[in-house]
């Protein structure tokens, strides 16, 4: 089978949307698809092609707005992939190159939206109320559509009903084995992690604000860049915590995995997430998460997390309360999570079920 996947980043671009799709197109290749990558990266002034583990990557250039990721040269591709392709995998709602899905009309497609339900901005929240409009092509469009996780599918179904019937659910993976071997960083104190984009939904700000009722011998790692960053360091200077607050900026993979190692407690307050990559993974590793009451969060508590995870209200003496009481406890265990392997093989199952379902709608 040849399969082209089309998604706004890609390896080694930092981010979720990356790491799912740099996973996916390992394990899928290791399953005997032939995989081709379209993609796209900001400060690129021409497509760059090249082969990596016998993938072919397409690289377009793209602007990156608050809004969305924007490159037209990579939805214009992705529009032509039908043409060495048996089947196209589309990857994210909040970008331009979402609009792929609409060579759903005459090829097989599936559409994996990393949906959040509208955007992280007033002006993000705007434009994503007009673009409902055309979203409800681009669902239309796709053969099968593939979730993270069940919030949100229901998310997908509350606002584009018709796709109840072709939406499925495919967790998010962890690298278990690169994980696990990573080896944490060597004399540090007792060390939280945030791990993520620095955007305003994200409420790295009350972490920050959390940190005053913490013990003073413990560290906070912010790993990740984004428009609210020099904001961030402001307020560690207001709130007089500085000395305590690392911001390391995005990091290598390697070095994630070793703070990740390192963190005794892991914290996401996010306003809304369509899954929850960072806290799978730190339970993995072996640390405690604290996490807003959301139902990304709910779910992967439920079916990931169990002990290993707080739910919190979003105070800062909540989250102080919930990140104390975390750091207290003595047992380190390692959470069973999903290897990319596995979510590989049911990827896999939903493109031949879709091939089949194609062929059967094109027989005279």
């Amino acid at each position: 089978m040849r399969v082209t996947l089309v998604t706004p980043g890609f390896p080694p671009e930092l981010g979720g949307v990356e790491a799912h799709t740099g996973h996916l197109v390992r394990e899928l290749t290791a399953l005997g698809v032939g995989m081709r990558v379209l993609t796209a990266r900001r400060g690129l002034r021409r497509p760059l092609s090249e082969t990596r583990d016998g993938v072919q990557i397409t690289t377009y250039p793209a602007w990156r707005t608050r809004v969305m990721s924007i490159s037209p040269g990579l939805l214009f591709a992705a529009l032509r992939a039908s043409r060495d392709a048996d089947l196209i995998h589309v990857h994210s709602y909040h970008a331009t190159c979402g609009f792929a899905t609409l060579i759903g009309f005459r090829a097989p497609v599936v559409f994996t939206p990393h949906y959040h339900g509208g955007g992280h901005s007033t002006g993000a929240v705007l434009l994503h109320r007009g673009y409902r409009f055309v979203g409800k092509l681009v669902f239309r469009a796709a053969h099968a559509v593939i979730c993270v996780s069940r919030a949100e599918r229901d998310l997908v179904v509350r606002d584009f009903p018709a796709t109840a019937t072709r939406t499925g659910v495919v967790p998010n993976g962890v690298d278990l084995a690169a994980l696990r071997a990573a080896e944490p960083f060597p004399g540090e104190p007792r060390t939280i992690v945030s791990l993520g984009r620095l955007e305003p939904y994200k409420r790295v700000a009350t972490l920050l604000r959390a940190l005053v009722d913490i013990p003073p011998d413990v560290q906070l790692v912010v790993i990740g860049d984004g428009s609210q960053l020099e904001e961030l360091r402001e307020l560690t200077g207001d709130l007089r915590v500085a000395e305590r607050v690392r911001f390391t900026g995005p990091l290598s993979t390697t070095d994630v995995h070793r703070w990740l190692r390192t963190a005794r407690v892991l914290v996401s307050l996010s306003e809304h997430e369509a899954f929850g990559m960072a806290p799978v993974e730190a339970a993995a590793a072996g640390a405690g998460v604290v996490l807003s009451d959301i139902p990304a969060h709910r779910e992967i508590t439920a079916d990931h997390l169990g002990t290993m995870a707080t739910l919190t209200g979003t105070r800062p003496s909540d989250v102080a309360a919930a990140v104390t009481a975390r750091l207290d406890a003595t047992e380190r265990t390692e959470a069973d999570v999903p290897g990319w392997a596995r979510i590989a093989r049911q990827t896999l199952a939903v493109y031949h079920s879709v091939r089949r379902t194609d062929r059967k709608d094109s027989t005279p």
